[in-house]
C-alpha cells in the first residue's frame, strides 16, 4: 500500500501474457548469452481511496503492451546432467506498443481511455531460474523469471484525479521449445 498526499493506493495483481523467440550463444561449457524478443502484456490493478470523495474508491486497471528485449547471461548448474537446471540474469529494454487504462467510479461506471504522456521506453533487470528437458525435437524449457523496470511511470487515475508513480515489474512462468 502506498500513500501520496491525501490519498492511499492499494496495488493488485493483473495476469498478463508473454510470447516470443530467443537466440542462445554458447560462451563456454557453463555459460551462454541469451537474447530474447518478447511481446509482453503488462499492467496492474489499483484501488485508490481519496478521503471525502463522495463516490467511493477509484478502481483502475492499466494495460501496457511492450516489445521487450532481454539480454541474459545464463549458467548451467550441472553441465553433464541430462536435465539442465540453469540460472540467468541480465538487463532488458522494452518499447511501448499499447497504453490504455480503465477506471471505475460508482457514479460514472467504467471508462476506457488511452494513457497520454507515458514513457515509451522502459528498461530494467531480469533474473530467472530454468530447467531444460531433452525432447525429440530439441529441448523443452520451463522457466520462472522476475523483472523490474527502472523507469518511473506517471499513470493517470481519471480526469482531475491524482497521477500514480509506478514501475513495471513482473513474475513470469515461461514454457518454450529450443531447436
Amino acid at each position: 500500500q502506498e500513500k501520496g498526499g491525501d490519498y492511499t493506493v492499494e496495488s493488485g495483481i493483473k495476469a498478463g501474457f508473454a510470447a516470443g523467440a530467443l537466440a542462445t550463444f554458447r560462451i563456454s561449457r557453463l555459460f551462454s548469452l541469451e537474447a530474447d524478443v518478447l511481446y509482453v502484456k503488462k499492467g496492474s490493478n489499483q484501488t485508490i481511496s481519496v478521503p471525502g470523495f463522495p463516490f467511493g474508491d477509484i478502481e483502475v486497471t492499466y494495460q501496457l503492451d511492450y516489445i521487450e528485449v532481454p539480454v541474459l547471461l545464463r549458467t548451467r548448474l550441472f553441465p553433464s546432467a541430462k536435465i539442465q537446471p540453469s540460472l540467468a540474469g541480465g538487463l532488458y529494454v522494452a518499447f511501448l506498443t499499447a497504453k490504455k487504462y480503465i477506471y471505475r467510479i460508482a457514479a460514472i461506471g467504467n471508462v476506457k481511455e488511452e494513457i497520454k504522456g507515458i514513457e515509451s521506453t522502459d528498461y530494467g533487470f531480469t533474473t530467472g531460474v530454468g530447467l531444460d528437458i531433452p525432447a525429440d525435437i530439441g529441448s523443452l524449457r520451463i522457466e520462472y523469471r522476475y523483472s523490474m523496470g527502472f523507469v518511473d511511470l506517471r499513470l493517470p487515475t481519471g480526469p482531475g484525479f491524482p497521477e500514480l508513480e509506478l514501475r513495471n515489474y513482473g513474475h513470469y512462468l515461461m514454457f518454450g521449445l529450443a531447436f
